[in-house]
């Protein structure tokens, strides 16, 4: 197929697929709502439908191509309404943000990781104990079922990066569409702008998204909601949702949990009382899910605490003492101890000694915070400074309650804490940290500034152009390399192939369901 052609089928596809999501969005979605939310509300259907379909009768091209057609279905004869949307503004984004897609190389953790996990699930039906097939399955997201029903005819797995992009496209879309409502704050404006150009100059290359990434990016309109919307009951409630979901995509995502207490504060020991039916459902469903995913693979009710591990003695897929280890090394990796060859500081081989009294710190800082965090501080600092001073501030006619910017600080404080003190990897908290810097600016300048819809324009094509210019050097340079991921199949990422070796491994058959000792 000619590579043009080829390219407009796939922009075809990415943005139907779009609609098929919101298809199913729409069902729970309030038409007042901010109209990306349709796609995370349909993320969160797809999941639970995808995941009983993989418990029952298993994934195939039939009920994938299904699935898509009835999300289109739905998606059009649903007469639900949004304001502040208009489909050429959102074509023009889609477009705009496109290049992302392009891929050849994937990221570091794809093939071991994510397309190992995506490929099991549609491959097979629930297989039980599969982390002693391959590790990597202790912490599989549940964001693959979402991606196996995207295996379809003539493309197989080529379409599988769509929920992630889709994932980042939304975000923007949704604080995009926050600056265009009529009672929006004039802090709630700043916070939109920062969040639209931090993600558009820094998280611009799909090659570098993990299940980190894209769960701290909904971490970001968590925030927004419980923080600027707690008025709104249904806002506070769908945050709740939304932050369960973040946990499925990524259980590291519970390191947002001190953010979160902010919600009593607001309403109180008693705000389940707030949570209509139909959202405990979906709530209940999620939980269900991660639960039971965790016991089918690794013998854990909830495998990152290790108490909720049974013996082997009662499961027998479970092996406790190697899900413990493997939780150290999970932490000490996050901390520098696999990098200490390479360090000016002597090197502390017993692990315990280099956890004890924040020895790994000086590892730390020299290999991690210089790499990654200090680049990301300056970013963020810069861009806040920057819309500062281009923004028009607004005189403060009423007094700033205080109190309440001291507990959202000081929670955010300790989610970064909670971050640092345990697996202190960028990609794991950097939602906490832009929230803890936004306020820590927040105490220093006056952050409320009026919407310019001509200076938000000027910030939105300097953050496009920065991002459409790096991934065009990368496509280009990924045209010219010599090893596998040579651009071969424009506009496709090359994959490889998936072998299993079950030499070591003792395999029970109960029905279609196979057990992995």
């Amino acid at each position: 197929m000619d590579l043009y052609l080829k390219l407009v089928l796939f922009f075809i596809i990415s943005i139907l697929y779009f609609w098929s999501v919101a298809g199913y969005g729409k069902i729970i979605t309030n038409k007042n709502s901010n109209y990306f939310e349709t796609y995370f509300d349909g993320t969160i259907l797809i999941l639970i439908l995808s995941f009983v379909t993989y418990l029952t009768v298993g994934a195939n091209f039939i009920i994938n191509t299904i699935i898509i057609f009835v999300g289109l279905i739905l998606y059009y004869l649903n007469n639900k309404t949004f304001k502040n949307i208009r489909y050429k503004s959102l074509f023009l984004l889609f477009l705009s943000l496109f290049s992302i897609l392009l891929i050849s190389k994937t990221h570091e953790d794809f093939n071991n990781y994510h397309y190992f996990s995506i490929y099991e699930v549609f491959h097979h039906n629930l297989r039980i104990g599969i982390f002693n097939l391959n590790s990597y399955f202790i912490h599989s997201s549940l964001l693959i079922h979402n991606q196996a029903t995207l295996v379809l005819p003539y493309f197989n797995l080529k379409l599988v990066h769509l929920p992630t992009f889709l994932i980042y496209f939304s975000t923007l879309g949704y604080f995009i569409i926050v600056l265009f409502e009529k009672k929006i704050k004039s802090n709630e404006v700043f916070y939109s702008i920062l969040c639209i150009f931090i993600l558009l100059i820094k998280f611009n290359r799909l090659s570098e998204y993990g299940y980190d990434y894209i769960s701290q990016f909904i971490l970001l309109i968590v925030f927004h909601k419980i923080y600027f919307l707690n008025s709104d009951n249904s806002e506070v409630v769908k945050s709740i949702l939304y932050f369960v979901l973040t946990i499925l995509i990524k259980p590291i995502s519970l390191l947002f949990l001190p953010i979160m207490f902010f919600i009593l504060y607001k309403k109180g020991f008693l705000f389940y009382r707030i949570i209509p039916r139909s959202r405990y459902f979906l709530i209940f469903s999620l939980l269900i899910i991660l639960f039971s995913s965790s016991f089918f693979r690794t013998g854990c009710i909830f495998y990152p605490v290790n108490k909720t591990c049974f013996s082997v003695e009662n499961v027998s897929w479970s092996n406790k003492n190697y899900l413990k280890g493997y939780s150290e090394t999970v932490s000490l990796w996050a901390k520098g101890y696999w990098v200490q060859d390479d360090s000016k500081y002597e090197k502390i081989d017993d692990k315990k000694l280099f956890n004890k009294n924040f020895n790994w710190v000086k590892f730390w800082v020299e290999k991690h915070f210089f790499y990654k965090v200090f680049e990301f501080l300056l970013i963020i600092s810069g861009s806040i400074i920057l819309i500062y001073i281009y923004s028009k501030k607004e005189k403060i006619k009423f007094k700033t309650n205080n109190k309440e910017r001291l507990i959202i600080f000081l929670l955010s404080l300790s989610s970064v804490i909670f971050w640092f003190n345990t697996v202190p990897q960028f990609r794991f908290g950097f939602s906490s940290i832009i929230i803890l810097i936004y306020l820590i600016f927040s105490y220093i300048l006056n952050l409320n500034i009026y919407f310019n819809k001509k200076k938000f324009f000027h910030i939105l094509i300097l953050g496009l152009l920065v991002l459409n210019i790096k991934n065009i050097k990368r496509i280009q340079s990924e045209f010219e390399r010599n090893d596998f991921y040579k651009f071969k199949d424009f506009p496709f990422y090359n994959e490889k192939e998936i072998k299993y070796d079950y030499s070591n491994l003792k395999v029970k058959k109960f029905l279609h369901i196979e057990i992995i000792e």
